[in-house]
């Protein structure tokens, strides 16, 4: 695996060298055309001569070839540097576990049912793991995926992910995070491209159409015939022509103004869209439901969104330099040249307008479907689960997937026979890990990706913990309070369905008589609420219940052992009851007693 992006790192880089002296060359050519274009126009003036004009022309044919050229070079140069940086991320993320920048600490959420005690979000998380999307929508979209997982997806997600992490589409796979890589959105352009979307925008009437062309053509005339052939009469109708299609102009820049607002110097932005699109529209090779559709949701009618957004990007481009009035003044006086941009952009709105954000949308899906390829690609030994409608749950060889597999240690665990867990063990001997890469597992199953597991059986449902909870000064309330809260939700949602719950040493604000009793409680409804998962506890008290629930809870635990003055942790799961303390040993080792 690693070899395979080191090649692709090699390939890049090369592509990057050639490209990069392709673009001087061309540069340099530019120049060299500018240059003879100004000494035409030179001797233009000295010569009065039809071959001067014909060679100044092709110059100029030249000069703006080599400007389309020089764009498309730059473009290719840049997306091969980001081939680069992709490759290079990829090797230090499997060498050195150095995780790419977005950690999407923006969608933490610590009231959530799961996010915040699983660690989804932030430094070091499995957003941060999984996470190769580059646009904000595509953040955004990932961030949904984590949170709300849908269980009727599960399947077309399996489907389309090991489709998209096959070898021979990574090339594929990495062609599109090049080039969305480029794109650089920010939330702001999405809320300008929503308001503008939204916004109302008569056309041009028949009328006013009519009067812009035929006003144009009248001054052109004007003008030649007046000034060029020194008819007097011209001379006047071309100044009130002037004056007239100057008012018509200034009538017209505030609202040309308005309607571009927030969409300055977006051509770069739009054509790399416009590309992403491109990429997806030409796919055909994935034969998938899910990339199928979305594929389909990028045409409408005979018309492809590539082209659409083409069009957009050109408009809003063409209307950038209306703000030069040194440039636009003359140009719109003669031609009304911005007029019948904006003309052409309110036809364009009106017919493609509604579609932006779907189209956008399907770029960040597009980006979530490649991070979970990526995910799944640079997890060979990963297993996808096989789905079941029974509530049975098991996996062979559990692991945590944020932990590197050298200092893995993984546990076998089926919920068939037993519904519900009791977990004990002495401190720093494993449990919260082991909750952890349960539930991590379990939500990777329902987002339809494999589990770090070499065999897995899944029945898709709703994932409840309550492991790491925080008191809150603002809202003045305690500890205690939040764990009574997070417990009165996950009770109500067991109510409406079985779910998977995970608890970790339940009832720690208060005294150890009422802990106990709490937690007998607890468990018990768990019980009658039909709910599969664990609770973590050190209190064996509690590991009584299995004899009131022989049929439904079972007991098992980690060890610890001193060996030699040490103390020493296997992290292996085992049946029973926990027979090993360390705390005290802990405390006399580090002087505290």
């Amino acid at each position: 695996m690693i070899s395979t992006y080191q090649q692709l790192l090699e390939e890049a880089t090369l592509s990057f060298k050639q490209l990069s002296q392709k673009s001087h060359v061309i540069g340099t050519l530019r120049l060299v055309v500018a240059l003879a274009i100004l000494v035409s126009i030179y001797f233009a003036f000295r010569e009065k001569s039809w071959l001067v004009d014909a060679i100044i022309l092709l110059l100029l044919i030249l000069f703006f070839y080599l400007v389309v050229i020089h764009k498309k070079t730059n473009l290719f140069r840049k997306i091969a540097q980001q081939k680069i940086a992709i490759n290079e991320k990829e090797i230090a993320f499997l060498e050195k576990n150095q995780f790419f920048s977005a950690n999407g600490e923006e969608f933490q959420d610590d009231t959530h049912p799961y996010s915040y005690d699983l660690d989804i979000f932030g430094a070091h998380s499995l957003y941060q793991y999984i996470n190769r999307t580059h646009t904000f929508l595509g953040r955004k979209s990932l961030a949904a995926h984590f949170l709300s997982p849908k269980a009727d997806e599960i399947p077309h997600l399996q489907a389309v992910t090991q489709e998209l992490s096959t070898e021979e589409h990574l090339r594929w796979r990495q062609e599109f995070m090049a080039t969305t890589a480029l794109i650089g959105d920010t939330q702001g352009f999405y809320e300008q491209m929503e308001q503008w979307a939204a916004r109302e925008e008569k056309a041009f009437p028949r009328l006013l159409r009519f009067f812009l062309w035929g006003a144009s053509l009248l001054v052109i005339v004007s003008l030649i015939a007046g000034y060029g052939w020194g008819y007097e009469g011209f001379k006047v109708v071309c100044n009130i022509l002037i004056t007239i299609n100057l008012f018509v102009f200034l009538t017209f820049i505030g609202k040309i103004q308005k309607s571009k607002l927030g969409f300055e110097n977006t051509y770069h932005l739009l054509y790399t869209f416009k590309r992403s699109i491109t990429l997806i529209e030409k796919a055909t090779q994935f034969k998938s439901a899910r990339f199928e559709l979305l594929r389909e949701k990028l045409h409408e009618g005979d018309e492809s969104a590539s082209r659409s957004i083409s069009q957009l990007s050109r408009l809003l481009d063409d209307l950038d330099n209306v703000r030069n009035i040194l440039v636009s003044i003359p140009l719109n006086i003669l031609t009304f040249y911005h007029l019948h941009i904006y003309r052409k952009l309110l036809k364009w709105k009106q017919a493609h307008a509604k579609h932006i954000a779907l189209w956008l949308s399907v770029i960040a899906e597009v980006e979530v479907l490649d991070s979970f390829a990526n995910f799944s690609y640079n997890n060979p030994s990963f297993a996808y689960p096989t789905l079941n409608d029974q509530q049975l749950i098991s996996f062979e060889s559990l692991g945590h997937p944020l932990i590197p597999a050298k200092g893995r240690v993984c546990n076998t665990i089926s919920f068939a026979s037993h519904r519900f867990v009791i977990l004990t063990g002495s401190n720093m001997s494993g449990k919260s890990t082991f909750l952890r890469a349960l539930g991590v597992n379990m939500l990777l199953a329902t987002m339809g990706l494999p589990v770090c597991a070499q065999k897995a059986t899944v029945h898709p449902m709703k994932l409840l913990v309550s492991m790491r909870l925080s008191d809150s000064l603002s809202d003045g309330k305690s500890y205690f309070y939040a764990e009574i809260n997070r417990l009165r939700t996950i009770m109500e949602q067991l109510e409406k369905a079985p779910c998977f719950v995970l608890l970790d040493e339940l009832l720690r604000g208060t005294n150890s008589e009422d802990k106990q009793s709490g937690t007998f409680r607890i468990i018990e409804k768990m019980v009658a609420l039909k709910a599969i998962g664990v609770i973590a506890t050190h209190d064996l008290e509690v590991c009584t219940l299995s004899e009131k629930y022989p049929d439904i809870l079972q007991n098992k635990c980690f060890e610890s052992q001193i060996i030699a003055g040490e103390l020493y942790f296997d992290y292996t799961l085992k049946e029973g009851i926990c027979q090993n303390k360390n705390a005290t040993f802990l405390m006399e080792k580090m002087g505290v007693i």
